[in-house]
């Protein structure tokens, strides 16, 4: 199998780290490719202290941009209004930032190229903090409802079969979805087994499902290319 042609995400080489990485460090680098026009992520303490980062802005950059945003944060939900505040997204004139809240007071802050649409963390941000909070033993956020998985397409890149565990586990297409997406994106109710789901592929080649496979996400054997997609070869 090859990986799936199409339009390649644009990749910029990584800041030279100031510190040494982190379990959590995978799971910000595949945030940011993740989404388009994603510079950089941060994952940030309730004092503004980076924990982690990953990207190809320069470290003191994203530890300046996380810190005032987490404070940012904590001033709109200290507002008896908004208290339950999850996103913040702010477009500036040289860089757009999303803020995301996470369990025990720690966050998320993404920086973003001008320009950059601002509508991209749908489902990334909610599959990474799942990630995070595994990882971190914290409480599993509720907020979210996305589950990356790796899909093999077939020549017209429709899901054909997706990884449960290490296996490849035959779908059937029950219906194509037409309303709720964003421009590229695609959407389809299958069924895998017993289990109906819907399975949404986002630009890049990345797939999600709205809910999870057999009590667990589907996770990629390695090797598996980044963009979480394979085309099956006839």
């Amino acid at each position: 199998m090859s990986p799936a042609p199409g339009r390649a995400a644009r990749h910029t080489a990584p800041a030279a780290r100031d510190q040494g990485e982190s379990a959590f460090s995978p799971i910000l680098v595949d945030l940011v490719a993740r989404m388009p026009g994603a510079r950089a992520a941060a994952l940030v303490d309730v004092e503004g202290e980076t924990v982690d980062y990953a990207g190809c802005s320069a470290p003191f950059e994203v530890r300046l941009a996380a810190a005032h945003w987490r404070i940012v944060l904590q001033r709109i939900q200290e507002q008896p209004s908004l208290t339950e505040t999850r996103t913040l997204a702010v477009r500036t004139a040289r860089r757009s930032f999303v803020l995301y809240a996470l369990p025990r007071s720690y966050a998320l802050v993404i920086v973003l190229s001008p320009g950059a649409g601002l509508a991209s963390w749908r489902r990334a941000l909610p599959a990474c903090a799942r990630r995070l909070a595994e990882e971190a033993g914290w409480p599993q956020p509720d907020w979210g409802s996305w589950h990356p998985v790796v899909v093999e397409c077939d020549e017209r890149h429709r899901p054909a079969s997706l990884y449960v565990g290490n296996v490849a586990s035959r779908v059937e297409i029950l219906g194509s979805l037409a309303t709720g997406f964003a421009p590229q994106e695609r959407g389809w109710r299958v069924r895998c087994g017993r289990e109906e789901v819907t399975l949404v592929r986002e630009p890049g080649g990345f797939w999600y499902s709205d809910e999870p496979l057999r009590g667990a996400e589907a996770r990629a054997p390695a090797g598996t290319p980044a963009r979480h997609e394979k085309v099956i070869d006839r």
